[in-house]
């Protein structure tokens, strides 16, 4: 994996991000359970350490990527090999613990299949990482989320006035948040510019013929924003979250919090429409899609 900086357009504006070998996100990192993972960190940046992050993998303290924690930084120009026994199977991420610089770009997915796995016997599968983005240095979120006013509510028209929380009745709680120095939208709390699945606004796989099943497997890389899960051609089948198998459920709709995962079969109705997959933003600022097919669209009920 080579980490360096490079220059994105998200919104019609060029600004720096960091990519691993050329994109955002990182390539998918796909692995046996059973096998040996050897990975090479290379830090092509110019003055700034580094770091990779296996989330949610069993693995030797050592090997787990945080810096000044349990594994050394990578300092620029130098390169760190990751080796460890992989125990488990399922969909996880990886991604950096250094700074902000996840929320720049660093990071992407792993797919552990089982052991005995064989792909010619298997179901189709996709990996769906979501993402937020805004052209504003995350250092600067930073500093604006620190002075606690209402900035990023106002770009996103969620301000709640003392007026408004007394006509209806809330006016206690207002107070509340006020003397905590909470936002109004504390989860919400940032405004992003773009909504990205695979990287991107609109994704679509050209893979799926009607009747088909599919895998998906679901992971929110977001810098801070949960997303609903919506699909348009029925419900969604919850087989694992955050890599492990459950006893499936159908659902309508997945609320996905930060860093979680969720794998999900679908399927696709005989029809031949193109169904989107559209994953929202929680406060509904904004959203991404994944279409399936070429064909006229079946949307996703807002």
């Amino acid at each position: 994996l080579y980490i360096d900086h490079q220059i994105v357009n998200y919104t019609g504006k060029q600004r720096m991000g960091i990519s691993i070998n050329g994109s955002i996100p990182g390539p998918i990192l796909h692995f046996t359970e059973g096998d040996t993972a050897i990975i090479r960190v290379h830090n092509k940046l110019k003055r700034e350490e580094t770091s990779i992050h296996w989330h949610g993998l069993l693995l030797p303290n050592e090997e787990d990527g945080v810096p000044y924690v349990t594994t050394a930084p990578i300092k620029a120009g130098q390169t760190h090999t990751f080796m460890f026994p992989l125990k488990q199977s399922g969909t996880y991420w990886y991604h950096s613990h250094t700074m902000l610089q996840e929320q720049s770009g660093v990071y992407g997915s792993i797919v552990i299949h089982p052991a005995g796995w064989n792909k010619s016997e298997s179901m189709k599968e996709h990996v769906v990482m979501l993402s937020d983005w805004t052209d504003e240095s995350p250092h600067e979120v930073m500093r604006n989320l620190k002075r606690g006013n209402d900035w990023y509510a106002i770009k996103k028209n969620s301000v709640q006035s003392w007026g408004e929380a007394m006509v209806k009745g809330y006016l206690r709680d207002r107070a509340k948040t006020e003397w905590r120095r909470m936002p109004s939208m504390d989860i919400s709390d940032v405004y992003y510019k773009r909504f990205l699945i695979n990287g991107k606004p609109q994704e679509e796989y050209f893979d799926i013929l009607p009747g088909d099943s599919i895998r998906l497997r679901i992971i929110n890389g977001s810098s801070s924003s949960y997303q609903w899960i919506q699909y348009a051609g029925g419900k969604m089948k919850v087989v694992a979250a955050d890599g492990l198998p459950v006893q499936p459920v159908e659902v309508d709709r997945i609320l996905i919090g930060v860093a979680e995962t969720y794998d999900v079969k679908v399927k696709f109705p005989e029809n031949g429409m193109a169904y989107e997959l559209r994953a929202t933003a929680q406060d509904n600022s904004g959203s991404a899609s994944l279409y399936f097919g070429d064909n006229m669209v079946m949307k996703a009920r807002d």
